[in-house]
């Protein structure tokens, strides 16, 4: 595997985690560009988006994309199976986390 696999795998998981410490399970792709960068993975928001659209196509978050006067936010929320993800169920493409 690859350190660009490896990364992306431990980007969409801090996604994931980051959703799952929410109240309402949601945050916009503004807010959760903020967070990766604070822990270390200082993505553009092409592949912040990326990582959306495939979390959403592998049905881990929903995306509720918003028309703005300056393009579009993305919110995103956590589903059910994003939830067990996040808790450690294995899913090919993300990153299990580590025990606590």
């Amino acid at each position: 595997m690859s350190l660009a696999d490896l990364m992306a795998q431990d980007q969409r998981l801090a996604l994931l985690l980051t959703l799952l410490e929410d109240p309402d399970y949601r945050a916009n792709d503004d807010v959760l560009k903020r967070i990766l960068a604070q822990i270390g993975h200082g993505i553009t928001r092409d592949v912040l988006r990326a990582h959306l659209a495939w979390l959403e196509e592998h049905r881990l978050i929903r995306i509720e994309r918003l028309p703005l006067s300056t393009g579009e936010l993305w919110v995103a929320q956590l589903l059910e199976d994003g939830q067990d993800v996040a808790r450690g169920r294995p899913h090919p493409g993300v990153a299990r986390p580590l025990p606590r």
